[in-house]
């Protein structure tokens, strides 16, 4: 398996958080990958967490953070399988193109459809929420996107059009 490379919708989300008040609150970057997002998190104050099923993508953060003399608390997992504590803030940039997950199409394959694994971390995100906390999670035109919409309480906060695809951020809370 390889590290997902942070790309188009990585730094959309990337720059998404750098607007946010991130001092004191909890945050966590589920589906790390390189950690662009988590080492923002740190960077603007969080306490920052990052989960990754990668364990190459969960030695490139730690790395990275140590690196950075940035506390990242780093955790190899499936979702929210080896986690029992909650955040103000959880983002995921979900592997969310349709396709056979199958070895290092692991690192963009969301599933048949697309939406799958999507669908699996928003069933679980409101256990893993502080009262007032919220997700932001990365869709794409090229899966079942509306179904995502329409099915959990999501609005689109931010998109970016591209020649290929149209990337959006949603909110849930």
């Amino acid at each position: 398996m390889t590290v997902y490379r942070p790309d188009k919708d990585s730094f959309l989300l990337k720059n998404y958080v750098s607007e946010l008040d991130l001092q004191g609150k909890k945050a966590l970057d589920m589906g790390t990958g390189s950690g662009v997002i988590a080492l923002e998190m740190a960077r603007k104050g969080a306490e920052a967490a990052a989960i990754d099923i990668n364990p190459e993508a969960v030695e490139k953060v730690s790395r990275k953070s140590k690196e950075e003399d940035l506390e990242i608390q780093v955790i190899e997992s499936d979702l929210f399988e080896n986690l029992d504590e909650s955040f103000d803030l959880i983002v995921f940039n979900p592997p969310y193109l349709p396709g056979e997950e199958v070895d290092d199409n692991r690192i963009w394959c969301g599933g048949k459809k697309g939406t799958e694994l999507t669908e699996r971390f928003l069933d679980k995100v409101d256990d893993y929420l502080k009262e007032d906390g919220y997700a932001l999670v990365v869709l794409s035109n090229r899966a079942d996107y509306e179904k995502i919409i329409d099915g959990y309480r999501l609005d689109i906060v931010e998109s970016k059009e591209l020649w290929f695809e149209t990337l959006y951020i949603a909110l849930y809370n």
